[in-house]
């Protein structure tokens, strides 16, 4: 197929937010139709639409998190909390 071609041609940063959107575009309308119409395969392919959008972030946060920084840690501290190290008293 075209598309299969055309996708695997993007970079990944570019790639996975463009199927993230269109994911999340298919689910928000599959999940209003079925509110709108109804109909439990409107309502089931509006959530699959969704979890194939989690995952997709999912897949992206551990591509981001895995690559080194360029600034010193500078992202690393904004999007993860670690927690802060303590020293016994000296005595």
């Amino acid at each position: 197929m075209l598309i299969n071609l055309i996708l695997r041609a993007l970079p990944f940063w570019i790639r996975e937010p463009l199927v993230i959107a269109v994911s999340l575009f298919f689910a928000g309308l599959a999940l209003y139709w079925f509110v709108m119409v109804g109909g439990w395969a409107r309502g089931g392919i509006g959530l699959a639409f969704l979890a194939v959008a989690a995952l997709r972030i999912h897949l992206l946060n551990l591509r981001r998190e895995s690559r080194p920084s360029g600034r010193a840690g500078m992202r690393s501290s904004v999007w993860r909390r670690e927690a802060p190290e303590f020293s016994a008293p000296a005595g």
